[in-house]
């Protein structure tokens, strides 16, 4: 495993971790046209609430943002990934069973792990959380709203991400989400 940094940002409501090999931290921004169709990477299907998502996010990255005191160029779409799904599956199931929020899990692990436990092999990995929003339009907003998760979004370091909605009746922070953003190797 490479040698890595990790940041993390916090606002209020959200908190943002992002994962890189310490030699290519450096954000890379590119110019793109807008794109709306949808690149699946892997064997899984995605449904409708995927395609949705991916949609909204790839249309955010595909106009120049600014992400709290930051300026981002337009940057390439982002294709779906069935093993970054399941690991956001993962983390939403357990944030939901153990009635947690957080990006560190409750064995330790955080998101390099949780990806690596997917078989999926980064150059670059970051995740954003959110609870309480009750549709992809709310959560997309609330993360563009957050510098931090905005940042993500917005990131060229990513090529791929994969993403879950999980609810759990009667928790306070219902429904969870999660989303992995990734560069392979």
């Amino acid at each position: 495993m490479p040698k890595q940094a990790t940041v993390i940002m916090r606002d209020s409501h959200y908190v943002m971790t992002f994962i890189c090999p310490r030699s290519s931290c450096t954000l890379t921004l590119l110019f793109v046209l807008g794109f709306s169709g949808s690149l699946v990477a892997g064997n899984c299907e995605m449904d409708e609430a995927d395609q949705s998502l991916l949609n909204r996010v790839n249309e955010a990255r595909s106009q120049p943002r600014q992400c709290g005191n930051h300026d981002f160029n337009a940057v390439d779409p982002l294709s779906w990934n069935c093993k970054l799904e399941d690991a956001a599956r993962d983390h939403s199931e357990t944030m939901a069973e153990l009635e947690f929020f957080s990006h560190t899990g409750p064995d330790g692990a955080e998101i390099g792990e949780r990806v690596n436990n997917r078989d999926y092999r980064w150059s670059a990995v970051g995740e954003n959380i959110a609870a309480g929003q009750n549709s992809v339009d709310e959560v997309v907003d609330a993360w563009l709203s957050s510098p931090g998760h905005c940042a993500h979004i917005m990131s060229a370091e990513f090529s791929e991400m994969g993403a879950a909605r999980i609810g759990a009746p009667g928790s306070q922070y219902s429904p969870f989400w999660t989303q992995v953003f990734a560069r392979p190797r």
